[in-house]
């Protein structure tokens, strides 16, 4: 990481009263001080960890190994697609990408394998082979596939209208969506086909959204699964060039970054933001940008009258799942071991509820689990970490399995913590050698994270990784809005639009059109120019 773009917090910095502020350097953080700070705003973001860029950064250990903890993939970045046209806009034209290729995403389900290649028509013909009975089935889904894509952006779309406005329109909007969001995916998917090995194929990357078939709205399973129906890309030199090259331009367009700076809580008066509390001391604002999560923000950052319990009705919005994540450096390059590019989602049986339920994991034994190998990805790993090559294998927990160490230190929870993390590791192993077996001999290096690492680095009090659950209740939520009931604070981040990188990047857009409103049709514009001239 570039240390030059961003700071240490002290306690004698001060900020101008107009200054936004911005909770959080996380990938929805940094594009709405972009599109800020391009509109003459003046930005200040304040990270509590140690580096700036959420589930975007990266750590290494010893021997040059380096891991992403959250970009796996990123889809719809084809150099004509509007996607990557916006992440140039943010990084002032420095972040490249690499295509993973075909298959980008493999399935093991049971005895079975699925390949998931880029296209529609490759990918309805791949299908085709898979489940040649089914082909009726398969062109109903992804009939459904293409007629959730409008349905959804008038959806995000009202979400960042003006009140009056929102209030007029946004029950219209919302009807056209709401068949596709109050449904799971398996209510949907069961509509048109009783195969359960097809359903179960169909939605075996639901780990990218956090929940199985009979949990999931169909409206998050679609957005998902339509963002990666062209591929899957990385980002070239690894996960963190994304916050590197953003903090770059956000650099010099003179926005802020300061690290280890926890905000205790936003300082309301009458209804309005009046300061934000680090360290017990109170700097004066106007404007807070939160990108903490919606949790976070309503329960923890807000106190007195304006803390709320996130609802559906009678129903309160849980948190997303947490997870165990291995991760292992190896003594040998991809090329030598033959490291794939894609990424392997492994189900023990077609039943991939009962794979994710409650409590799934057994010592020795994973139900599911999610193979990723970053070096192999990224066409930069080999010049700089010669001879050296990283998989991360990540498996489902619950954070109520943690809660007895949470008040430990971090590296120093004890032996009964090590042990759930050593039998994780034994298990997630135990997988990966079935599919590898000639990479036992190469392990150089593991080390396991657990939610109380997430909750420790992130500030998700549950370690959860996704934010608010994409279950259907998440979409009948009024608060998940770029604009809240406190002048002057907004919203930003996952938990407004949706899960993944492309998910918080495009909040960062709502919550900045919340804000300066026309000024980004002109940024807009330029977007588009930049775009049509490439």
């Amino acid at each position: 990481m570039a240390e030059k773009y961003f700071k240490k917090f002290t306690p004698d910095i001060s900020f101008h009263k107009d200054t936004y502020i911005i909770v959080g350097s996380g990938i929805g953080g940094l594009t709405t001080a972009v599109f800020l700070a391009k509109a003459g705003k003046k930005v200040v973001i304040l990270e509590q960890h140690y580096t700036p860029g959420g589930f975007t950064h990266t750590f290494k250990r010893r021997d040059g190994f380096v891991w992403d903890v959250g970009v796996h993939y990123v889809g719809n970045m084809d150099e004509k697609s509007k996607l990557r046209g916006i992440f140039n806009y943010l990084s002032n034209n420095r972040l490249e990408w690499d295509a993973m290729g075909d298959p980008y995403d493999v399935a093991y389900i049971g005895d079975k394998r699925y390949e998931y290649v880029a296209g529609i028509e490759n990918f309805r013909n791949k299908f085709y082979k898979y489940f040649p009975e089914d082909k009726d089935a398969i062109d109903t889904y992804l009939k459904k596939l293409k007629s959730s894509t409008l349905k959804s952006f008038l959806f995000y779309v009202q979400k960042a209208l003006p009140s009056p406005l929102r209030t007029i329109i946004g029950p219209v909007l919302r009807s056209f969506h709401a068949p596709i969001a109050k449904r799971t995916t398996y209510e949907v998917l069961r509509s048109f086909t009783d195969n359960k090995e097809l359903i179960a194929a169909l939605t075996a990357q639901c780990g990218n959204y956090g929940l199985p078939p009979k949990q999931s709205s169909f409206a998050a399973h679609a957005i998902v699964v339509n963002h990666f129906m062209e591929g899957g890309y990385y980002p070239r030199g690894g996960a963190d060039a994304i916050p590197q090259t953003i903090l770059q331009h956000l650099d010099e367009l003179n926005a802020e970054v300061f690290i280890k700076a926890r905000v205790d809580h936003i300082v309301t008066e009458k209804n309005k933001v009046s300061g934000i509390s680090i360290n017990g001391r109170v700097y004066a604002c106007k404007n807070v940008i939160s990108n903490a999560g919606a949790h976070n923000t309503f329960q923890k950052l807000l106190k007195g009258k304006h803390a709320v319990n996130l609802k559906s009705g009678n129903t309160k919005l849980h948190r997303s799942t947490a997870h165990f994540c291995l991760y292992i450096g190896l003594n040998k390059s991809d090329e030598e071991l033959a490291l794939p590019k894609y990424n392997v989602w492994w189900h023990k049986s077609h039943d991939l509820d009962e794979n994710l339920e409650k409590h799934s994991f057994k010592k020795n034994e994973l139900p599911f689990a999610y193979i990723s190998f970053p070096s192999s990805k990224d066409s930069g790993w080999a010049k700089k970490h010669p001879n050296t090559s990283t998989i991360q294998i990540i498996g489902k927990t619950e954070f109520e399995n943690f809660k007895e160490f949470e008040d430990t230190e971090w590296m120093h929870r004890g032996d009964k913590y090590a042990t759930l993390k050593k039998d994780f590791e034994i298990a997630a192993l135990k997988i990966l050698l079935q599919l590898y077996p000639h990479l036992e001999d190469a392990i150089e290096y593991t080390e396991v994270s657990s939610p109380l690492s997430t909750k420790k680095f992130s500030g998700y009090q549950e370690g959860e990784i996704y934010g608010v659950t994409h279950a259907p209740e998440r979409f009948t939520q009024r608060e998940l809005t770029p604009r809240t009931k406190i002048k002057g604070l907004y919203l930003t981040g996952q938990d407004i639009t949706l899960v993944g990188v492309g998910g918080a990047m495009s909040s960062g857009i709502l919550t900045a059109i919340t804000i300066i409103k026309w000024n980004m049709s002109r940024q807009f514009k330029e977007i588009t120019s930049k775009f049509t001239k490439s």
